[in-house]
């Protein structure tokens, strides 16, 4: 009796298993470090689209944290059990490259008519590797527009910036009307500093200087250049000669959460450097008035500052790799990309969208279309497998000097000399 109740339990257990199992469509995993909640939100939006455009296959969204996934992607590329498609930024691309994870999505971009000259080419070319399109772009993203409040500049008299302005002047003298000091004498409005304090990356470019010798195909690390040492020099005025930017420790002490977001939201600084990311932030603040101009060309005239960008990848191991393409070339559609450009939080790759009211409209500062004609002046980090370590070592070294303990002309020739005898002198 006692069989067969088992077997009868057995036989209803597998009938309800079938019964919950019918689907048996191939599922692509679509992996993703998004955050926001409105890109979140979007995002399942598409998902779910094309899911209902394409019914004979699912798609399952991983959402993983930033500072996990990379980490997990690597782990799972190992363990044999990569997603089908990965969101990808030029930060990630090098090392997932350099370990053979992508497709190469030229063949069906080709085969599927789409325009490659309508990408930005500074971050197609990003993403592209002796020839092979190895991610799909969604975004570009140049850290060149400074934010800035616009009260503060009526109240001291200053002209707005514009695109024609120049550091060290008029850029210094700006700051130095923006400054403003209790009855103590102590400074309670902080004239520039940028999203990360204490970043030299912009000052650098507009400079014509260069971490390395050559982005793509590196062999000297290059700080002990002229153009970087002025450079360095001058932002490290800015704080310790001119007091007119904060310390690390300043802008730490400074607001709810020690950043110069919070510090320009509270009326604190007057001017930050950062990209279109910050947009959304700032509008949630209740009465910031704020606008953005390009940074400042240095006395000759040169733009340059560092960027960013994203796009999808079809894993090279996939074993869904049409249903991946399918899904990428949705999620990175002008429909797609418009939808993530609405929220004001990122500027399309595709660079007649940012001629279209889904860009130029988006909520925003007035003078975001300085933003169209910005990627070419863009600078990315070198191509290289250990540029994270080698930037480490050089983030290490630097720390006395923005600390001012040591002057950046003194410093960086000694610093350029071990890092070239520890990373390059010996390839």
């Amino acid at each position: 009796m006692k069989k067969i109740i088992w077997g009868c339990a057995i036989l209803a257990l597998t009938l309800f298993s079938v019964g919950c199992n019918k689907d048996k469509r191939p599922v692509v995993r679509v992996a993703t470090f998004l955050g926001d909640p409105a890109l979140i939100k979007i995002m399942n939006r598409i998902i779910a689209n094309i899911e209902k455009e394409n019914p004979d296959f699912k798609i399952k969204l991983d959402l993983i944290s930033y500072n996990d996934y990379q980490n997990k992607i690597t782990t799972e590329l190992v363990g044999g059990n990569p997603p089908d498609v990965m969101f990808t930024e030029v930060g990630n691309f090098v090392d997932l490259y350099l370990r053979g994870a992508f497709e190469d999505l030229l063949p069906y971009m080709k085969r599927d008519g789409i325009d490659i000259k309508a990408y930005y080419p500074d971050v197609l070319g990003r993403f592209t590797r002796d020839g092979h399109i190895l991610v799909m772009p969604q975004d570009t993203a140049p850290s060149g527009l400074v934010y800035y409040n616009k009260k503060f500049f009526r109240d001291a008299g200053v002209p707005y910036p514009t695109g024609k302005w120049k550091w060290p002047e008029p850029f210094l003298s700006i700051c130095k009307k923006l400054v403003r000091r209790d009855k103590n004498g102590k400074i309670i409005q902080w004239a520039f500093s940028e999203e990360y304090p204490i970043s030299l990356d912009n000052f650098m470019y507009s400079n014509g200087g260069s971490y390395v010798d050559n982005v793509d195909h590196p062999t000297r690390f290059t700080m002990d250049t002229p153009q970087a040492i002025q450079a360095a020099q001058f932002r490290w005025d800015l704080v310790y000669k001119y007091h007119v930017s904060p310390t690390r420790s300043e802008v730490q002490s400074f607001g709810f959460n020690g950043s110069t977001q919070s510090m320009f939201m509270n009326g604190q600084i007057a001017m930050m450097t950062s990209g279109i990311w910050d947009t959304p932030t700032f509008l949630e603040k209740e009465g910031l008035e704020f606008d953005v101009a390009e940074f400042p060309m240095n006395s000759a005239g040169k733009k340059g500052w560092s960027t960013g960008g994203s796009g999808f990848a079809i894993c090279k191991a996939s074993k869904n790799k049409e249903l991946a393409w399918r899904t990428v070339k949705i999620l990175a559609s002008a429909d797609s990309l418009s939808q993530m450009a609405l929220t004001g939080f990122i500027q399309p790759a595709l660079k007649y969208l940012t001629k279209t009211d889904a860009f130029l409209k988006s909520p925003g500062p007035a003078h975001k279309t300085i933003l169209l004609e910005m990627p070419k002046y863009s600078h990315y980090s070198p191509f290289m497998s250990n540029w994270t370590e080698i930037n480490n070592v050089y983030g290490s070294a630097m720390d006395p000097v923005w600390l001012g303990e040591k002057n950046p002309t003194e410093a960086l020739p000694g610093i350029t000399k071990t890092i070239n005898e520890k990373f390059f002198d010996k390839k």
